[in-house]
Order: structure tokens, then sequence, then C-alpha cells
């Protein structure tokens, strides 16, 4: 009798334990596959948008890029070499990243700089259901003459600090990039020493470098006003980097100081700010680059306060925690 019992209990046991090991392998498949779901969402694919894409820095960041298994979108101001960079920088993609836009725009107008944000919007960010993980305010111009578009905006100034302050408070606004994004934006270390815009046609003291170099002193100067506003008032806080890219044989370089840097293949820096995690550690954000190290923390004063304030006026957009 003590024997049938003793089994009969040992029967009930192993059932017990067995319907326990069921369980806990039921709740090891179901962590592992919530465990891979959350592994997949984080490899997910990223999306890059380069402004001036077509030549030099900004195609062998491009190219960079889908060679990380990074989607990107071309930008430039004539087909012809919009087909030709997609041609070459698709070269580079194989299985990996690829272009998935390329869109021509003339950032020397308002008017095309929202062009090329409804393109970048509808054309590829609503179409796929994705956001811009990446944003390098790459494009840029040295301008051998003084030109002004119809609005009497000289078009280096046009270019290089207006475009980016509108494409990107746009982009900001509109809900288009990720939550994580980063947004570097392109300066230099020519750079004047003061800024001055009472007359944006700058007729009186305009010439190619000047020119060239007070619009990238503004362009640092917009980045930092940017970068301090976001921590000052907005909920969402991205990385936003601005830096010099790097004394690169470029065409530019080329046309203003002729062969004294580096060839395009080597110039990584602007892939780097915008892939290695480091640069988005909180102690870099907002800061201003020099071959990859932090050369000047984000700062306000009177002068990027100005240029901020001008890009407002003359564009007409504020961001949204711009308040």
């Amino acid at each position: 009798m003590k024997k049938i019992v003793f089994e009969n209990g040992l029967k009930m046991l192993q059932k017990k334990n067995m319907k326990a090991l069921i369980a806990t392998i039921s709740a090891s498949s179901s962590s592992s596959s919530s465990s891979s779901s959350s592994s997949s969402s984080k490899s997910k694919k990223k999306l890059a948008l380069i402004t001036g894409t077509t030549d030099g820095i900004g195609k062998h960041t491009a190219r960079r890029l889908v060679e990380q298994n990074i989607d990107v979108i071309v930008h430039g101001r004539t087909q012809e070499r919009i087909d030709k960079a997609v041609e070459e920088i698709s070269k580079a993609s194989s299985d990996k990243g690829k272009v998935v836009g390329a869109i021509l725009s003339d950032l020397g107008t308002l008017e095309g700089v929202e062009n090329l944000f409804d393109k970048v919007s509808k054309d590829v960010v609503e179409k796929e259901g994705r956001k811009l993980d990446i944003v390098v305010q790459n494009a840029g111009v040295f301008l051998p003459e003084r030109k002004v578009n119809e609005r009497k905006i000289e078009l280096t100034f046009q270019i290089n600090v207006l475009a980016p302050y509108m494409l990107n408070c746009l982009l900001w606004n509109k809900n288009s990039m990720d939550t994580n994004a980063r947004i570097l934006n392109v300066a230099s270390i020519s750079q004047t020493s003061g800024v001055q815009l009472d007359d944006l046609t700058f007729e009186k003291q305009w010439s190619d470098h000047w020119s060239y170099s007070h619009s990238k002193t503004c362009m640092k100067s917009v980045s930092f006003e940017m970068y301090l506003r976001m921590m000052k008032n907005s909920e969402t806080v991205r990385t936003i980097l601005t830096c010099d890219p790097g004394t690169v044989n470029t065409k530019m370089l080329l046309a203003g100081w002729g062969p004294c840097g580096v060839q395009v293949y080597d110039a990584n820096d602007q892939f780097e700010l915008v892939t290695n995690d480091k640069f988005t550690l909180p102690q870099n954000n907002g800061g201003y680059f020099v071959n990859r190290r932090l050369s000047q923390e984000a700062k306000s004063s009177p002068e990027t306060r100005l240029v901020w304030e001008t890009c407002k006026r003359e564009t007409g957009v504020t961001f949204e925690f711009d308040v």
C-alpha cells in the first residue's frame, strides 16, 4: 500500500515538474523572441541625408556610409552630376546600404531649400515610413565673384548659412528626423574674427576668401545656438555637432588655396562624427570639432545670437523650441 502511494506521489511530482519545465521553456522562448525583436529594432537600417553629395567630401562620406549599411539620400544642383554620383556611390553599396533618393535642388534660393525638404519628406520619409538618422549639412560654395539672388542675398551666405539653418528647421519642426538623429553642420577652420550682417549683399567688404570664411563663422554660430536653445527648451534632445571637415584637396580647396591638403579618399572626419558613438556623449554634444577632437564647446554670444536672429528673419522659419 505504501509503495502504491509512493509511486502515485512520484508521478504527480513528475507531472508538476514537467509543467514547470514547459512554463520555463515557454517563458524563455518568449523572452528570446522579445529580445530578438528588440535587437532587430535596435539594428534597423539607418537613413542619411547629405547635402552637396555630387562631389568631394560629400560624395566620399556618402560612399563610406553605404559601405556601413546606411542608406543615403543624394542631393545636387545638376541632374548630370547627380546621376554620376549615384552611379559611383552605388558601386560601393553591393548588398549593404543603398541610394534611396536623388534630389535635384538649388539651395541658392529659399524656394530651393523648401523644395529639397518637400522631396525628402514626401518621396522618402513618408513614402518609406522612415525618418532621418543622420543629417549632414555639407553643401557649400567658394565663389570667385560676388553674386546675389533675387532677394538680394549674397549667394555664399545664402547657400552656406541660410540654407542649412532653414533645412534643419523644417526637418525638425515636421518631425522628419529620428529622436536620436545626429545633425552635423559643416563649418571650417577658415573663419573671420567677427560677423558683419548689416548688408547681406556684402557689396562693400566682399572678397572670395572673406565671404567664405565669414559664412563658416556664421555656420558655427548657427550650430552653437541651435544646440543651446534645444537644450534649454526642447523635450527632444538630439546630437548637434559642427566641424572643420579637414584640409582636403577638393575642387573648392584647389580653387581657393591650392593643393595643400589630404586626398578626398582620406577625408573621413565627417563620416566618423556621424557614425562613431563617442561623439554622442553629453560632453561632446554641441561642440565644434577639428581633426575629430573637440576644439570648442558651444557657447552663446552677442554675435552668435545676431547670426541666429538674422537667419530667422531672412528665412521666415523658426524652430519649435526657439521660444
